[in-house]
């Protein structure tokens, strides 16, 4: 039902992007802030169904002997190998990143880098986990194998970013991301590795990478 929800809200902002270039070729910023305030209505919506499940929403626990080290390891190798790879997968020929999502529209728009941070890597890296790596992921230990609950929360992760051309990149972003939080009994481990993933994005995009 959650993962529902938030497929149709972000299909109907997706489709609003078509009315949001002006006859003069310029993005009417009136957009943005309506994808914003989406993107803040699933916010809530996460912490709503989140919140009453503690074991979902453990985000600090006392890891394992060696656990932080590995942990910290795989997050930074993972995010920076994923973000290499994504960069190698070429765009569809019709399409510009600039002109495909949240954050690229937030550049042309204008914003400040620390605001892109706070909303595009920031935000994800703690609402998204709390709903795939806690909620989604908890609820699937309950009735399949670990192993394939891992790779259902990914698939269900990569496909909601409704972006074909990179859905195996997001695919193994879910995958690794499920295994840390296996190994760590916490979601901090996935939080730090998606912050840094959308985080090199956003300061490619900004020329500071």
């Amino acid at each position: 039902m959650l993962w529902l929800a938030t497929e149709i809200t972000s299909g109907i902002v997706g489709q609003i992007w078509a009315f949001a270039w002006t006859e003069a070729g310029r993005f009417d910023d009136r957009f943005l802030w309506l994808a914003e305030l989406e993107s803040l209505a699933v916010a809530g919506l996460v912490l709503y169904f989140v919140w009453p499940d503690r074991p979902a929403r453990r985000i600090f626990v006392r890891p394992r002997p060696r656990m932080v080290e590995l942990c910290l390891l795989a997050g930074v190798a993972a995010s920076l190998l994923l973000s290499m790879w994504e960069r190698q997968i070429p765009l569809p020929p019709d399409s510009h990143p600039l002109t495909t999502t949240t954050l690229g529209m937030e550049f042309v728009c204008g914003w400040p880098m620390w605001a892109c941070l706070l909303s595009s890597a920031v935000a994800p890296a703690v609402f998204e986990e709390l709903m795939y790596r806690g909620l989604l992921l908890h609820r699937f230990l309950r009735v399949m194998p670990a192993g394939l609950a891992i790779a259902v929360q990914a698939m269900l992760f990569s496909v909601t970013h409704l972006d074909t051309a990179f859905l195996l990149p997001h695919f193994a972003f879910g995958m690794v991301a499920g295994l840390l939080r296996m190994a760590a009994g916490a979601l901090w481990p996935c939080m730090l590795m998606h912050f840094l993933w959308n985080g090199s994005i956003v300061l490619r995009l900004y020329e500071w990478l």
